[in-house]
């Protein structure tokens, strides 16, 4: 509505102020144009015999550069937070505070605070990937682990640098599952859905048995039928570092 109004607007105040002027009698008028800048330490004004004139435009804050919404950084550290099920916007926001700590700060220690029960196992995966490229960059990714570390948070824990868990974290590993609405279905669709959980698991599994003790063998036997353990076997496992 206000675009459709606009042009009337401007073209009515117009009529009114030559209104405001006698007939052959054209009469200079005042215009007053208030210029307010973010950071006025960014504006410079210069003096003259005439009227005032800024003679360098005024720069608009850069709005890069920004940590997410659950992270922070204090003193020479940044901490993240994960927490609930994984979605790809956990994806989004580390990946973004990963850039802006590369790109920004000199800092290089991160603090992943995780309190997880997993969801998507795509998201899963790829925050451990992004933890994974973060490290051989430099990066060093402490987990803080508390209440549950479950399905696709398990990798995301896994693959840091330090993992620390409270002593009541309790975690599980299970098979990955498809969920569809119900509805017709082929041959093909099944045999295809069949590799995606193939290529899943391996992955899944692969991030568990590059960073624990237990051997490929041995998760998948755990995985295939949902087992849940404590910090303290989970710490047996070379799963944790240390209960903290």
């Amino acid at each position: 509505m206000l675009k459709r109004f606009l042009p009337l607007a401007i073209f009515s105040i117009f009529l009114m102020s030559c209104a405001t002027m006698p007939a052959g009698q054209p009469q200079p008028q005042e215009v007053i144009v208030k210029v307010q800048a973010t950071d006025p330490t960014k504006v410079n004004v210069t003096h003259k015999d005439e009227p005032v004139r800024i003679n360098r435009s005024m720069e608009v804050p850069n709005q890069e550069g920004h940590l997410s919404q659950l992270s922070f950084i204090s003193n020479d550290k940044a901490f993240v937070k994960i927490f609930s099920g994984l979605s790809v916007s956990d994806v989004t926001r580390l990946w973004n505070d990963l850039v802006v700590l590369e790109n920004n700060t000199a800092i290089r220690d991160v603090s992943l605070f995780i309190n997880s029960p997993g969801g998507d196992a795509f998201s899963g995966l790829a925050l451990a990937d992004q933890i994974e490229r973060a490290r051989r960059k430099g990066f060093r990714i402490t987990a803080h682990a508390s209440g549950i570390i479950a399905s696709a948070a398990v990798p995301v824990f896994a693959v840091c640098n330090e993992r620390f868990a409270a002593p009541g974290t309790i975690f599980m590993v299970h098979e990955a599952a498809l969920w569809k609405w119900p509805g017709r279905e082929t041959a093909s669709d099944i045999r295809s859905q069949n590799e995606l959980m193939s290529l899943l698991r391996e992955r899944y599994i692969g991030k568990l048995t590059a960073n624990s003790k237990l051997d490929k063998t041995k998760w998948e036997e755990l995985e295939k039928k949902t087992t849940w353990f404590s910090a303290e076997k989970a710490m047996d496992w070379g799963l944790v570092d240390k209960i903290e």
